[in-house]
């Protein structure tokens, strides 16, 4: 088991894995299908992680929804690069140049036949999602949930205006998928802020 902290596009995680090393070519192809093409991995001990995250370890090890291949521990960027100092990280691993990946091609072509899968919260944001950068989006409106119920298992498919389609629940269909804005406080710059906008799929670039 090998663990890291790895700086993305959207901000740091923390992640678990099986494979023997970070910079295997089925690890990267494995980061790249769930979204992360570009990133900055650094190696930290396995046993500081469940020291730092203490029963969150437990729980994600035992989460029947990820696998063993790729464990999401933290996805708040924010508290995932507070909780390690820069001497408990490993060297920097550097993604390669994806040249004929497949994962990244079929970003581009699944479109709208893509089918996601998220844990929606009773907010309707999404805290956990088969396509990482969307975690932190949001559903509008977002979709009503029983009384005492925390958050609610979804699959669905989104159409080139970013609008739901062929969800599950139904209570889905029809509504969006935004990416909210949020200021850059992990780094200090309390000043910055990305605007929200809807997850829209782009023929060349895939989701964005």
């Amino acid at each position: 088991m090998k663990a890291a902290l790895i700086f993305t596009g959207s901000g740091p995680i923390v992640v678990l894995t099986t494979y023997e090393s970070l910079q295997t070519s089925d690890f990267i192809q494995r980061l790249a299908a769930s979204g992360i093409s570009k990133f900055i991995a650094h190696e930290v001990p396995v046993e500081l992680v469940q020291k730092r995250y203490g029963t969150r370890f437990s729980v994600v090890m035992g989460d029947l929804s990820q696998k063993d291949d790729l464990r999401v521990m933290d996805i708040d960027g924010h508290h995932a690069f507070k909780s390690f100092s820069f001497e408990e990280l490993g060297p920097p691993i550097y993604s390669p140049v994806l040249r004929n990946a497949a994962p990244e091609v079929g970003m581009e072509e699944r479109g709208e036949s893509e089918r996601h899968f998220a844990k929606i919260d009773e907010y309707g944001k999404l805290v956990e999602a088969s396509f990482i950068p969307m975690v932190g989006s949001r559903i509008v409106p977002s979709i009503p949930l029983a009384a005492s119920v925390l958050s609610v298992r979804a699959r669905f498919k989104i159409d080139g205006q970013g609008m739901i389609f062929d969800g599950s629940p139904e209570t889905l269909n029809g509504r969006q998928l935004v990416q909210h804005g949020r200021s850059s406080l992990a780094l200090g710059r309390t000043g910055t802020h990305t605007p929200s906008c809807t997850w829209r799929f782009d023929y060349e670039s895939g989701w964005t």
